[in-house]
């Protein structure tokens, strides 16, 4: 017999699996067990990857947390996501002053000229450095800790991911948009965002242009989810706190990361109606549902030219 709370084994029957357990000692919990011993690592008890039990009612399935996040990582490996993220931008800054040094014509004044193909290059290459390490970082955690990015991050796959997913893109761009007329009208100037700022003097470089628009229609949704809705949101949830907490703290997160003074609010909005969506319908919804976002904006930017 095995005691599963203690995991002394009478070695008459193998150690459970790891996974997630009702903790031992506060049943409003469920605790991780590696397979040998219980962890640090705990959780609201939510029914698993969305599975409403029999005795569970409809108000009350409301609350699962769809895909628990698992694994050894927690608070310390966002921390380290800081310091990754901050080195892939001085890699891009880097890049910068080698591309300005080597090709003046790239340079505008004291700005680089996007316009040129050195410049709209330049651009591509920081955004992907500085990609690489937000979705990097999550991903070599979730393996070295965990069972890999997508059951450590609640990557579920189902229908109800795709239609929530789609629905919530919808709404989550109708929250943006309608926020950022009200910001012009606050701050009395047009409000667009960094990127169509960008790609709108990249034109001129037809495969700079394309490689551009692809980063953020697919591109930035993935590695944005697994940094914002992944691991920082997985991470405070894992600690204990309420997923309301984890949505609303990943999504002020968000938008403060953007850089875009005039657009936080707007932003921070946006992400908080992700987190909901990653806590309703899992990880594979959020990323759904920020894709339809940032595609439907690269649409525009098309037709607009």
């Amino acid at each position: 017999m095995t005691d599963h709370y203690t995991g002394a084994s009478t070695g008459q029957v193998p150690l459970p699996p790891a996974g997630w357990y009702p903790d031992p000692v506060d049943g409003s919990l469920q605790r991780y067990w590696d397979g040998t011993t219980w962890t640090a690592s705990v959780a609201p008890r939510y029914a698993s990857a969305g599975v409403v039990t029999a005795t569970e009612t409809a108000s009350t399935s409301l609350r699962t947390v769809y895909g628990p996040p698992t694994g050894r990582w927690g608070i310390g490996d966002v921390w380290w996501l800081v310091l990754v993220v901050v080195v892939s931008v001085a890699l891009g800054v880097v890049a910068a002053i080698a591309i300005a040094v080597t090709n003046p014509e790239a340079l505008s004044g004291q700005t680089i000229d996007l316009g040129t193909s050195a410049g709209a290059w330049l651009a591509v290459v920081t955004q992907g450095l500085m990609m690489l390490g937000l979705g990097g970082w999550p991903i070599v955690v979730a393996r070295w800790k965990g069972p890999g990015w997508a059951q450590a991050f609640g990557f579920v796959r189902s229908w109800r991911a795709l239609w929530v997913g789609l629905v919530g893109g919808v709404v989550t761009f109708l929250v943006l948009f309608i926020l950022t007329v009200i910001a012009s009208i606050v701050f009395g100037q047009q409000v667009d965002s960094a990127a169509a700022d960008l790609v709108s003097d990249m034109k001129s470089i037809p495969l700079a242009y394309t490689v551009f628009l692809l980063f953020i229609a697919v591109g930035a949704p993935f590695v944005e989810e697994l940094a914002f809705r992944g691991l920082m949101w997985g991470a405070i949830v894992k600690r204990g706190w309420s997923p309301w907490i984890a949505t609303v703290v990943s999504g002020v997160v968000f938008g403060a990361f953007h850089f875009e003074p005039l657009r936080l609010v707007p932003l921070i909005a946006a992400g908080i109606v992700l987190g909901m969506i990653r806590h309703y319908a899992g990880l594979a919804a959020s990323m759904t549902a920020h894709c339809v976002v940032n595609s439907t904006g690269v649409l525009f930017l098309l037709l607009a030219s």
